[in-house]
């Protein structure tokens, strides 16, 4: 190119020097290329893609299907890079090579040398997709994990502009992984198992609830909460019961009620229908035809070795003379109505049985599953109220009448001798009665107050009682004990409090 542009500028040189009439003038122009290059013309078509023209007029050609002439032309075609951009859009349902006019080719290859250098723009949506095909089929990269990751990177990159995209790579992405025996983590991300896996929580709760053999009499009510079947119920219904206001308020009560109605239902399926209630729900897990990199050009060339490949527990490939098929649950992943009128009914009528302040409006519920419900609905509560822990209230405030009548009894059991010995000594005190009323002190818890305030406190036959009282009536002025007994039963004051307690006896 460095030698074409020499040339070109050695022969405009030359004209100006003969001042050729053709580039003298005495009007101004702006600067433009008098003479250009082959690449810069309309019609030139390089080599290459004269070669990939050539190509499909072969005869052996003609027996190709168009996915393997794609094929045989990106390989042709594989390391070429052109510089002509193309400005307009390029619109194709099937985008392929043929597809393309000329100008829309050199654009491609213009643009796809930019995305291999690392420079991913926006173009048309078709050139992404075929620069998508080329990488499926192992055109520019080495097939396995590099492609792999290639693929990956491009469409995170490109997602950006076409959104769209997400329908169709996410699906190639996992095919790439089971196609070439990649490790089942590269395919995690884009797998929507969660429902698959739901489905299969809510089979093994069906299968434990029809191995129960039926009683003619309920046998003594248990309740029971299986997170993981809630969550699976909740996940898979259109009624979420997760966002239900009673779920705030009475969680352990739905949830016991669900996973009971749901037992009790798949028994009644088990017992009066053809199919189970989960297969009724969603079908079963089943082999069907499937076709790799679907909605893609893809060509694989040579047939795929027999093999089976097990993805995760929910979904399993199988390839028999170069045909797939795919072992999953094939329901097409959405959410139950048929299992969301379960859960609102549930949902409805504990609100109701609860007199909950905000009730649901009932939607005309099958006889038999009203009938379910509420039997769950009684034993559950009824089990509540048997289980409910037991309330005991303590009245403070009789406390001292209790104390004055064990005083009493005591009393009375005294013969005159133990009466005699029990009398506790009463001094005089110096309180005023301005003293007494402000405290609310009798004159013998005054009097015991002044003796442990001397230190001559003993125990004695109803000193208990007196320190009771004295110890209540002082709550409001220290907020905590008074006095306290030591380890050998006599009172003491506690020493934090001594001299507060001395200052309000003095006044």
């Amino acid at each position: 190119m460095a030698d074409v542009d020499a040339i070109i500028e050695q022969i405009l040189a030359a004209s100006r020097a003969k001042g050729g009439r053709a580039l003298s003038s005495e009007r101004t122009y702006a600067d433009e290329p008098i003479l250009l290059r082959g690449s810069q013309l309309a019609n030139y078509l390089p080599d290459p893609i004269r070669e990939m023209r050539a190509l499909a007029r072969r005869p052996e050609a003609r027996s190709w299907s168009d996915a393997h002439l794609f094929v045989e032309q990106a390989r042709l075609m594989a390391d070429y890079v052109d510089d002509r951009p193309y400005p307009r859009e390029f619109k194709s349902y099937f985008p392929t090579y043929e597809a393309m006019d000329n100008q829309q080719l050199r654009g491609y290859f213009t643009w796809r040398g930019g995305v291999r250098s690392g420079n991913v723009t926006q173009t048309s949506a078709s050139f992404a997709y075929v620069y998508l095909y080329e990488l499926l089929n192992g055109i520019g990269v080495e097939p396995g994990e590099e492609a792999f990751r290639v693929i990956e990177g491009f469409w995170q990159a490109y997602r950006t502009f076409e959104p769209a995209m997400d329908r169709y790579v996410r699906p190639w992405l996992v095919d790439y992984v089971v196609y070439h025996e990649l490790s089942p983590e590269f395919a995690r991300p884009y797998l929507n198992t969660e429902h698959d896996h739901a489905v299969g929580i809510l089979s093994r709760a069906d299968a434990v609830a029809r191995s129960q053999p039926r009683q003619r009499r309920r046998a003594a009510y248990v309740p029971v909460t299986d997170p993981e079947l809630f969550d699976a119920l909740d996940t898979l219904s259109t009624y979420r019961l997760r966002e239900s206001r009673l779920f705030q308020d009475e969680p352990d009560a739905l949830m016991a009620v669900t996973c009971a109605v749901f037992a009790q239902l798949a028994r009644y399926y088990h017992s009066g229908r053809a199919q189970g209630l989960t297969e009724s729900l969603f079908g079963s897990r089943h082999p069907m035809p499937h076709l790799m990199f679907a909605s893609a050009v893809f060509y694989p060339g040579t047939r795929h070795p027999d093999g089976v490949y097990e993805l995760d527990d929910t979904c399993r490939y199988l390839c028999r003379n170069g045909i797939w098929t795919c072992d999953a649950l094939h329901d097409g992943g959405a959410r139950n109505a048929k299992l969301g009128q379960v859960l609102h009914a549930v949902d409805q009528r504990l609100r109701a049985a609860l007199d909950y302040s905000h009730p649901l409006k009932e939607r005309g519920d099958p006889k038999y599953l009203a009938q379910i419900i509420d039997r769950e609905v009684h034993d559950y509560l009824e089990w509540r109220k048997q289980h409910a822990p037991r309330r005991i209230e303590i009245d403070l405030s009789k406390l001292a009448g209790i104390r004055s009548m064990a005083a009493e009894t005591r009393e009375a059991l005294l013969v005159d001798e133990e009466r005699d010995e029990a009398a506790p000594v009463v001094r005089e005190t110096p309180s005023t009665p301005e003293q007494d009323s402000s405290l609310g002190l009798t004159p013998e818890e005054l009097s015991l107050l002044h003796e442990l305030l001397d230190g001559h406190a003993s125990s004695s036959p109803g000193t208990d009682l007196l320190v009771d009282a004295i110890n209540e009536k002082l709550f409001d002025l220290l907020g905590d004990t008074a006095v306290e007994f030591d380890a050998q039963g006599v009172p003491k004051l506690v020493e934090d409090y001594v001299e507060e307690v001395r200052s309000a006896l003095d006044g």
